[in-house]
């Protein structure tokens, strides 16, 4: 009966359960989510925007027709712009220049001596080389902004044009082309850019071609390259055997500290009828003065004083002139501009042009004039050299001192060197007052260089007392005794004030 009872109630209770249940589908849409049927309603919203857009509006509507399509992302611009064929770089034919390998090479290696070891900008690493179609000559040009040097030479040029290249890779692969001719052609690549963003772009490259090869190399244009100063002057004519005696006898007297730099050149004089040359580094002086007069240079008219015209020079620059002067050259054109304060030298088919030193030349003849002399000694160049360098091989960096002992009694001159590791001692003749006896002591290195610097057999010693300075000047022949010159010497010596 319970069983029958429970059965009864749960019948009962399904039956109202399924009272309770709509039977409509609107009864059902009533059970449904608002937030469902916003949903679905905005599915169809697509379709309503898209009816509404397509209707025509009055033309007199003030309002603007807004478009349908939608606007493409910046990043999509930018794969479709790069999707877009680039244009094919345009080619533009330079110079074509038929040439002489050896000269091509000797013109390189006396250009390349102004490149700069360390150069702050790619271009001055180049060479520029320029075609000259009406002169049929190329130019090679190199600078490192203080120096520079033009060496030119003849050639077939067929197609005139200019470009810059490496010096170091151009000379090495023109050394190694063989003895015979020389094709050169140059070709500039223009890139137009591809948005105004961007700029136009220049490739330049050189070719060398011969019978049995072909080489490239990738240049740089140009417009990059240091404008060349063109000096407004009229050129001096100087003999090559004057300009070259005068600056090797005091070239070793130059500075090689770059913090003076006023020292590390030579101050050039050119007066009326002479050359002269003053070098000093502080602890030595050497002074040349050469006649210039009946030897290729035109006489200047006088008036009321003599002129001079004098500047300092840097001493790399004259080092340079000296080793690429060859002895073939019998004058040299020396040009001065005091506006731009620049000086070049011309001889042959080589321009070399310097920027002069800036500053005040310290008066090296004034300071000395303060020194008077009355002992003189006469003695051989290469006896005493010879004792110099073989007491060299006793110093070091920190110890450079010789002792000198003149003994007019025995008529010799004791030269000695005391360290800590030995000691060594020369003797060597020479013509001594009788009455002189001194000791004094100079700097090895420094004596040595200016003996060198010393162009005759013999040398005349100036001295006084051990805290003078000693003159030295030439005696006996002279390597160029058709030169007339004046080459005076100043060592200061290392004195030590007694105890």
């Amino acid at each position: 009966m319970t069983q029958a009872l429970q059965r009864s109630r749960g019948k009962t209770a399904k039956q109202k359960k399924q009272a309770e249940q709509p039977t409509s589908e609107a009864a059902i849409a009533q059970r449904i989510p608002r937030k469902l049927t916003s949903l679905e309603q905005s599915t169809d919203a697509p379709e309503a925007i898209e009816a509404e857009t397509t209707v025509e509006e009055p033309e007199n509507s003030a309002e603007p027709k807004v478009s349908a399509e939608p606007v493409p992302k910046k990043s999509a611009r930018k794969r479709a712009a790069r999707s877009q064929p680039k244009d094919t770089p345009a080619t533009e034919q330079g110079m074509q220049v038929i040439c002489s390998q050896s000269q091509f090479h000797d013109a390189l290696a006396i250009a390349s001596c102004a490149a700069p070891a360390k150069p702050n900008h790619p271009v001055l690493a180049n060479v520029l080389v320029v075609a000259d179609a009406k002169a049929q000559q190329v130019h090679l040009t190199v600078t490192d902004l203080a120096m520079t040097i033009q060496a030119s030479f003849e050639a077939q040029v067929l197609l005139g044009s200019e470009i810059t290249a490496p010096v170091e890779m151009l000379s090495g692969m023109v050394k190694q082309f063989p003895a015979g001719s020389i094709t050169l052609n140059s070709q500039v690549q223009v890139t137009k850019p591809a948005s105004e963003e961007e700029q136009l772009t220049k490739t330049c490259s050189i070719t060398l071609s011969d019978a049995d090869g072909k080489y490239e190399i990738r240049g740089i244009p140009a417009e990059e390259f240091p404008p060349i100063a063109t000096l407004k002057a009229a050129p001096v004519s100087l003999p090559t055997n004057v300009l070259r005696e005068g600056l090797k006898g005091v070239l070793y007297a130059i500075s090689t500290d770059e913090t003076k730099r006023i020292l590390t050149g030579v101050y050039i004089q050119i007066g009326q009828n002479a050359l002269k040359f003053i070098a000093t580094d502080g602890h030595r002086v050497a002074i040349a003065e050469l006649s210039t007069e009946g030897a290729g240079r035109k006489r200047r008219k006088r008036s009321g004083a003599d002129e001079h015209t004098q500047f300092p020079i840097s001493g790399k620059a004259l080092k340079e002139l000296i080793r690429n002067l060859a002895d073939s050259v019998d004058s040299i054109q020396l040009l001065y501009d005091a506006e731009a304060t620049r000086a070049s030298f011309a001889w042959q088919d080589v321009i070399l042009s310097c920027q002069c030193i800036e500053g005040q030349y310290p008066d090296c003849e004034q300071l000395l004039a303060r020194y008077s002399f009355d002992q003189e000694v006469v003695l051989e160049k290469s006896g005493l050299l010879k004792a110099l360098e073989r007491l060299s091989v006793l110093t070091d960096k920190k110890e450079r001192g010789i002792q000198f002992r003149f003994d007019g009694t025995a008529q010799q001159i004791h030269l000695s060197i005391e360290r800590e590791f030995g000691k060594g001692d020369e003797t060597i003749t020479a013509h001594i007052p009788a009455d002189m006896t001194l000791d004094i002591q100079f700097n090895l290195k420094y004596l040595g260089e200016a003996v060198k610097a010393i162009p005759s057999t013999g040398i005349k010693m100036h001295l006084k007392q051990p805290d003078y300075p000693v003159m030295l000047v030439p005696a006996g022949d002279f390597n160029n005794p058709e030169l007339e010159m004046d080459m005076r010497h100043f060592l200061f010596p290392l004195y030590k004030q007694p105890e």
